[in-house]
Parts: structure tokens; C-alpha cells; sequence
């Protein structure tokens, strides 16, 4: 098969099933997740930050050396998929919500069993909280549109992967009702809807307390086995 020739080019889901035997999310140690915590609060208090310039000269210097030590550390790939005892699959490094990439937002999703591998689609919805911060920002005291699509991009997909529809992203169509706020916590509701061939239909919707800030409808194609 092409993807079992290069992996690389495969979905996270995909990918997992080349691996076959997997780490859980816990093998990584506690450790693992409290560097990524404390980096997400640095990357929020640099992007606010009005220090002097002695400070931030300082603090540059600081950092490059701490990012030295941890690219003298660095695993190749840089890619990370897990399982839990149930079977869920993560890839923990991904910029939607992977649990060991900084850059990802605190996308935290309630807990959904595991689709049956052998078994059609089934129907999901699930729920998930998130709240962004001013690395997050675009207009004043707002999140930056892209960062919102990103959300609604990873919790589609994931309502998706949950109900057994497993896929790539095709295309997502978004409608921003209003401005997502910053210091807020954020809901995000995602089902999945159906299936038309290839083609795994999900919706979901992105709110403030009780305001709908942006719904989004997404495709998800499965990856050809062939």
C-alpha cells in the first residue's frame, strides 16, 4: 500500500494502525505535560509582556540556551501516537489539541468510547471546553479567526474519528456569529452526521455562555486502502 510505503504522508489514525503496538498517553510521565503546561504560559506572558529591554535580552538569553537543551534532545519523527486502555488513539503532537505540543490550544474534550473497528458509523456527539489566551488573539481582547477554525476544525474531526468515521479534512465552512473572547471558558458542541461514500459529514458549534460565536460543517475523507 502507498501509506504503508510512506507512512509520513498517512493520517495520525492511519498511521497508528501501521504501528500496530502503541505507548499510552501516560508512558510519557507526568513531567512530559508539565513542560508543555508551563510553555503555553510562557508563550501567553511573552506575546503581553512590557518588560525592559535588559529584561528581555536577558530572558531571550535564557531561552535560547533552554531551547538548545531541548532540541539536543529532539526525537525523530517528531510525531507521537498513543492509546489508552480503551483503544482511543491520540496523536499527541498535533497543533488541534495534541497533549504534547505547546502551540496546541487547552482543547479538553469529555470522554467517548471507542468506535467498534468492524462496525458502521455510529452516531456521536460530544462536547469540549477550551479557553484561549493572548497568544490566541487577533482583534482587541478577541481570538484571532484562524485560531477559532482550528478548534472547530480539531473537534468536528474528532467527533468524527469517535463515530467510527475516521478521515482527512476536505474542507470546513465556518460562519463567525461574533467575536470569541479571550479569559473565557469557551464550549464547543461536535456530532457527526453522515456518511456519503468516502465522505464523513460533521457540524458542531463554538459558544460563549449562551452566545453561538461560530458554527462550522466539515468533510472528512477516508484515506484509500488500496
Amino acid at each position: 500500500m502507498a501509506d504503508q510505503e510512506h507512512p509520513e504522508t498517512a493520517s495520525a489514525y492511519r498511521l497508528a494502525e501501521l504501528l500496530g503496538d502503541l505507548p499510552h498517553p501516560d508512558d510519557f510521565g507526568p513531567e512530559a505535560y508539565e513542560l508543555v503546561e508551563r510553555t503555553r504560559d510562557l508563550v501567553a506572558a511573552v506575546s503581553a509582556n512590557d518588560a525592559d529591554p535588559a529584561t528581555r535580552a536577558e530572558m531571550a538569553q535564557t531561552l535560547a540556551e533552554i531551547t538548545e537543551r531541548l532540541r539536543a534532545a529532539a526525537r525523530d519523527p517528531h510525531i507521537v501516537v498513543a492509546k489508552d486502555h480503551e483503544g482511543t488513539i491520540y496523536n499527541l503532537t498535533q497543533a488541534g489539541s495534541g497533549l504534547l505540543n505547546p502551540h496546541a490550544p487547552r482543547l479538553i474534550f469529555d470522554p467517548v468510547p471507542p468506535p467498534d473497528p468492524d462496525a458502521e458509523p455510529r452516531p456521536v456527539e460530544m462536547r469540549a471546553t477550551v479557553t484561549l489566551t493572548e497568544a490566541h488573539s487577533g482583534p482587541p481582547h478577541r481570538a484571532h479567526g484562524g485560531v477559532v477554525a482550528t478548534i472547530l476544525d480539531e473537534a468536528l474531526g474528532t467527533a468524527a474519528t469517535r463515530a467510527g468515521a475516521t478521515g482527512l479534512t476536505a474542507g470546513i465552512n465556518i460562519r463567525y456569529n461574533t467575536g470569541v473572547p479571550l479569559h473565557t471558558p469557551l464550549e464547543v458542541t461536535c456530532r457527526y452526521s453522515h456518511t456519503e461514500g468516502r465522505k464523513h459529514i460533521a457540524t458542531g458549534e463554538l459558544r460563549a455562555g449562551n452566545t453561538v460565536c461560530a458554527t462550522a460543517e466539515a468533510i472528512f475523507i477516508t484515506e484509500s486502502r488500496t
